[in-house]
């Protein structure tokens, strides 16, 4: 019998992770809200989950990410028939425009609810707030149609 080791990679918690992605079905729901781009290798959801195993991680920084993609198991984290080059800086930044065009906040907002549904979660025990709006900056006017400006944080319940 000859036994040849293709590969080895580390196995740990973004395995859970990253079946965890897949059982709360955050990927068709991230192609849905952020149609697929048939010009495009990947997808949206590709580069979220990529995000989020990236961070849960521990790596330092969010770059190098084709490099990094040689060094996980990519068929069984991010998705089957993938290549480690499709994930370049380019096409990263094509999804990022993308992400944002599609309204990144309603994107997470959808995510958020999903995963309550799907779960079960109580929202008192369940709390993720996308509607905070932080602006910069000097203002010589305010009219009374626009936002209300507070100084402070929102974490100080302003």
């Amino acid at each position: 019998m000859d036994v040849r080791i293709r590969a080895i990679y580390e196995s740990s918690y973004l395995n859970r992770i990253s079946a965890l992605f897949k059982d709360l079905d955050l990927p068709q729901l991230i192609d849905h809200l952020v149609p697929v781009n048939p010009q495009c290798q990947t997808r949206a959801s590709d580069i979220v989950k990529l995000i989020v195993l990236d961070i849960l991680s521990g790596r330092q920084a969010l770059v190098h990410w084709e490099q990094w993609a040689h060094d996980i198991d990519w068929p069984k984290r991010i998705r089957l028939g993938l290549e480690p080059s499709w994930f370049n800086d380019d096409a990263i930044a094509r999804h990022f425009d993308r992400l944002y065009e599609a309204n990144l906040h309603q994107v997470l907002s959808s995510c958020l609810v999903q995963i309550d549904k799907k779960e079960g979660l109580s929202l008192r025990v369940f709390h993720a707030d996308t509607t905070d709006k932080t602006v910069y900056g000097a203002y010589e006017s305010v009219s009374s149609e626009a936002l209300q400006i507070t100084h402070g944080y929102n974490r100080h319940h302003r």
